[in-house]
């Protein structure tokens, strides 16, 4: 396991500079190797399990802007992720978003750290067939090392409004996305994609 440290949560009643948001269109990364995100376009819906019993849908976050956060497990450092996420989580409920976890993992390999670790927010298991849902994300478990991490905004149409992922040579910091999660919620609605 490694020893990366958590970031400590952010208060986001504290005034400080809102960072500069790259607004392009398609991220490319290690963990999304094929895909052009689709900003501006309403994300996937899905169902999945929860780590310990039932399950979870998309559609439980409409309403609400959400952050998803994918990673890789088991092994790895997916327990310091899932920290960093409780940790973030916090802060997010202060701006009124939604935080959800969806680990590339079967229940039964990860329910013991699950457990330790006692999250708030929904912790999702996308493992049959082959991570489906984590794919239409364009995250890929086959080809992502389990340090390497994708983080969508998602707000309250169901509309992604920003990306970000790893690329193995730093790990996802709770504070970066809090801020620029802030940053797109400051800012008015886009168009919207056309129904």
């Amino acid at each position: 396991m490694n020893s990366m440290p958590i970031t400590p949560a952010f208060d986001p009643r504290r005034s400080e500079a809102i960072p500069t948001v790259d607004d392009s269109l398609s991220f490319k990364s290690a963990a999304l190797p094929e895909s052009t995100i689709p900003v501006g376009e309403y994300a996937p819906a899905f169902v999945l399990p929860r780590w310990d019993v039932g399950f979870f849908g998309f559609a439980e976050l409409l309403g609400t802007p959400s952050v998803l956060h994918f990673y890789s497990g088991p092994g790895g450092d997916w327990p310091q992720q899932s920290a960093m996420l409780a940790d973030l989580s916090l802060g997010l409920a202060c701006l009124g978003v939604a935080s959800v976890g969806i680990i590339a993992a079967e229940p039964s390999a990860i329910s013991a750290d699950c457990k330790a670790a006692s999250t708030a927010f929904p912790l999702l298991c996308d493992w049959e067939p082959l991570a489906v849902v984590s794919r239409l994300y364009g995250f890929n478990r086959q080809k992502a090392a389990p340090e390497i991490t994708a983080t969508f905004l998602i707000d309250a149409r169901g509309v992604i409004r920003w990306i970000c992922g790893d690329n193995g040579d730093r790990w996802t910091n709770g504070r970066e996305i809090l801020l620029a999660v802030r940053a797109h919620l400051l800012r008015p609605l886009p168009v919207g994609p056309i129904d």
